[in-house]
């Protein structure tokens, strides 16, 4: 137990020197952060891109991230949960990201602070893109606990492409 707390205090010290917390720390790199990724509706070709995206997007490249896939059967689009499997999508930079990303948000069904009742909380995660390099970017994480996904049928989407998925199961 003093153990503990003398780490406690080491790492208190150590952050008030460096004048920061945890929390600014993390808003910093929140700041920072322009991109999102998708994997889903939003992908270029898919439904969502034309109605949110279309004329938005300045830069789109293939990537992937860590995590596992699903298809939401009983509302007709996809989840990604924490996991080992690999999501291949699009990272994507935006004209207006301020608003473009307010936009999503909406889509997504998310709100700061709701983060137990969102349908999906906006999350930083790390982008695998082709050339091997990693980024930084915003996306949108399945809320298993929220109310609003307590009666949801996931099905694995085990290659991680949610596109294809919908093409093979004639989706589209």
């Amino acid at each position: 137990m003093k153990k503990k707390l003398v780490g406690i205090l080491v790492a208190s010290s150590m952050m008030l020197m460096v004048g920061c917390s945890a929390k600014e720390s993390n808003k910093t790199e929140a700041e920072e952060i322009k991109k999102v990724f998708v994997y889903g509706s939003l992908r270029s070709d898919m439904f969502n891109y034309d109605i949110y995206l279309d004329g938005k997007v300045t830069k789109n490249d293939k990537a992937t991230i860590k995590g596992d896939l699903s298809h939401i059967e009983n509302k007709g689009y996809p989840a990604v949960t924490l996991g080992n499997g690999e999501v291949i999508g699009e990272l994507m930079e935006f004209k207006d990201f301020d608003s473009t990303l307010k936009e999503l948000d909406e889509l997504e069904a998310y709100e700061v602070g709701k983060e137990n009742e969102n349908e999906y909380n906006r999350e930083i995660v790390d982008v695998k893109l082709e050339d091997g390099t990693t980024e930084k970017a915003y996306y949108y994480e399945y809320n298993p606990p929220a109310e609003y996904n307590k009666d949801d049928k996931l099905v694995p989407v085990k290659h991680g492409d949610w596109k294809v998925y919908m093409e093979e199961n004639n989706k589209k």
